[in-house]
């Protein structure tokens, strides 16, 4: 407290007179409960279930705070988690004690009525630093670094916490990691809308449930990196069309519907009518009851929705109403330009047929975009239009010219 004002962040942690600041930095444990199956047990009760939640609830509410003490704190997750701070434990002691919760909670809800059987509880735990608690990207740096924990479950034999320096440097660099797709409109002749993703496996890749929250909190990531983004260039007085890409499996739990939910909401509601959010590979069907849940939820928020389907499977493509568009990404049909333009011809047929405007990715060169604008799709984005920025910016005119333009440069001087 003798340090100077000017010395001591938020909370009142000393920076100066240390070395070593990653040494001195001080880290609090944090852990993610997380009833997995909830979501499917509502659906199935339907009417009945709100009695079954509150038994839920209450049960785990109360093996939570009987496992606390003075300075710990939690806070419920959604429909089916729970966020528990310990403030006065290591990493390892945080870590058994989650342990010791989370099966305690999971053995009482065995008896807790009809579904219950169903749920399966685990524990996430992590370290954070108290700075970054007491910043405004508290909710990031928390979800990235529990998305660090997936990669070491709990309950894997000599599974290893990261270094805490580690976990937050990756959170902060890899809530940071995206990329901006500058989209063609064809009809406008305009690079006027941009899409945020993080590059990563393609959708509905992930098998299980550690690599499918990793790709949860990297959407979760992204949203928010795009709401700032979008709030930046208001203050410039710019507003530009931008889809946001979220995998379909992030959809499937209650509370991570809830977490994209609220991060959506954070975004002024001038902005919101300016967003798509692009629902990428559904595995079976568009329509699981995630993904109406979700739908259900987000339309007061007044944003748009798409679809981002494989190219080859154009029944999965939904019927017009919610959506307006269908997207699908040719990234991977390098050398195949002669299929990829019978499958771009079949797909932009059944979109036109639903009602829906279509759009391509991942067009690497002229012939692919000739392709796609001959088959009718609307909007373009690839390499052969504009490669991929790292930061929103103006739209430009952009004519079917400009696909040349790398052959009608002046040819540089005889020497």
């Amino acid at each position: 407290m003798e340090q100077p004002s000017g010395a001591r962040p938020l909370g009142g942690l000393g920076r100066a007179g240390s070395a070593d600041k990653a040494a001195a930095e001080v880290m609090v444990p944090v852990c993610a409960f997380q009833m997995v199956g909830l979501s499917e047990v509502q659906a199935n009760l339907a009417q009945r279930w709100p009695e079954l939640a509150e038994k839920v609830h209450a049960t785990a509410q109360a093996i939570i705070a009987r496992h606390l003490v003075r300075g710990d704190v939690f806070e419920r997750r959604g429909d089916d988690g729970y966020l528990v701070l310990f403030a006065t434990l290591g990493a390892k002691e945080a870590e058994f004690k989650s342990r010791v919760i989370a099966r305690e909670i999971a053995q009482r809800l065995l008896g807790e009525g009809e579904g219950a059987e169903r749920l399966e509880v685990t524990a996430r735990c992590a370290e954070v630093s108290a700075d970054a608690l007491a910043s405004g990207d508290c909710e990031i740096a928390v979800d990235m670094a529990l998305a660090q924990a997936t990669n070491a479950p709990l309950d894997a034999p000599g599974a290893a916490v990261a270094p805490p320096q580690a976990v937050v440097a990756s959170a902060t660099a890899v809530s940071m990691v995206r990329s901006y797709s500058p989209v063609w409109d064809t009809e406008q002749m305009t690079l006027l809308r941009f899409r945020g993703y993080i590059p990563r496996e393609p959708p509905g890749a992930m098998e299980d449930r550690a690599r499918e929250a990793a790709a949860f909190q990297q959407d979760l990531a992204v949203v928010r990196a795009v709401a700032g983004d979008l709030q930046v260039l208001a203050r410039q007085n710019r507003r530009l069309p931008t889809t946001i890409a979220i995998d379909h499996a992030s959809l499937g739990v209650t509370s991570q519907r809830a977490s994209l939910r609220h991060a959506l909401s954070n975004i002024p509601a001038s902005l919101r009518k300016f967003v798509t959010l692009e629902i990428c590979g559904p595995q079976e069907a568009f329509w699981t009851y995630g993904c109406k849940a979700f739908l259900e939820m987000t339309k007061p928020l007044g944003v748009g929705v798409s679809a981002l389907v494989p190219l080859e499977q154009t029944h999965l493509i939904p019927a017009s109403g919610t959506l307006k568009v269908v997207a699908t990404d040719l990234s991977d049909m390098d050398g195949r330009e002669a299929q990829a333009l019978a499958m771009l011809a079949a797909f932009a047929s059944v979109a036109r047929a639903q009602g829906l405007d279509a759009c391509a990715y991942g067009l690497n060169s002229r012939a692919l975009v000739l392709g796609a604008v001959g088959a009718g799709f609307r909007y373009l984005a690839g390499s052969a239009i504009h490669p991929d920025v790292g930061a929103l910016a103006s739209a430009l005119r952009f004519e079917p010219s400009d696909l040349y333009a790398d052959m009608t440069r002046s040819p540089p001087p005889a020497r």
